[in-house]
């Protein structure tokens, strides 16, 4: 019997996250059954659930995937694209975790995943800042964790807005945000 790849798991998982993405941004978390996002991945009911144990785990994951996907940045100057990033993809994108959020707040177990989610991600925010307030030669205040808190709340905030079709002047947001970063220009 062949070996199985990490590169061949790593695709599988992939494909498997891809289908959820797009079942739950069309039907929506609470109407979504994982034989409908075993359909969509056309792989077979064990193979999804050896990947992801529970529906649970799954939305966890593409939270995650979609949550890391947006703030891949090099460098906090980059920042600004968030808000690019998240508008281009706000259909699905932003009614997808406007869905997640809604189940986080009534079920615990999710609500840990995606805090501890949110934790990792304004660390890593929060040492772009550190990085560039150095390199830029600033002082280390206000505290980054907290403009790293400061500017994820606003980017959910963001989505949430794009989540329910609201028209949102982009430009208005992108000063809001230079200023927070402490470039005021």
């Amino acid at each position: 019997m062949p070996r199985v790849t990490q590169e061949h798991r790593d695709a599988r998982r992939r494909q498997i996250l891809a289908a959820a993405r797009e079942v739950f941004a069309a039907k929506g978390f609470a109407q979504t059954s994982t034989g409908e996002i075993v359909a969509a991945s056309g792989l077979s009911t064990g193979a999804v659930y050896s990947y992801f144990p529970s529906k649970n785990d799954l939305v966890a994951a593409v939270c995650e995937d979609a949550v890391d996907n947006v703030l891949d940045l090099a460098s906090i100057r980059d920042a600004a694209e968030l808000l690019d990033r998240v508008r281009a993809r706000h259909g699905g994108h932003a009614r997808l975790m406007a869905q997640v959020w809604a189940e986080a707040a009534v079920s615990p177990d999710l609500a840990v995943q995606i805090r501890a989610q949110l934790a990792k991600d304004q660390e890593k925010v929060a040492e772009l800042i550190r990085q560039d307030r150095c390199v830029r030669g600033l002082p280390d205040s206000p505290d980054p964790s907290g403009v790293a808190g400061a500017l994820l709340a606003m980017l959910t905030g963001y989505s949430q807005r794009l989540a329910i079709g609201q028209d949102i002047d982009t430009a208005t947001f992108r000063q809001t945000l230079q200023t927070l970063l402490g470039d005021a220009t």
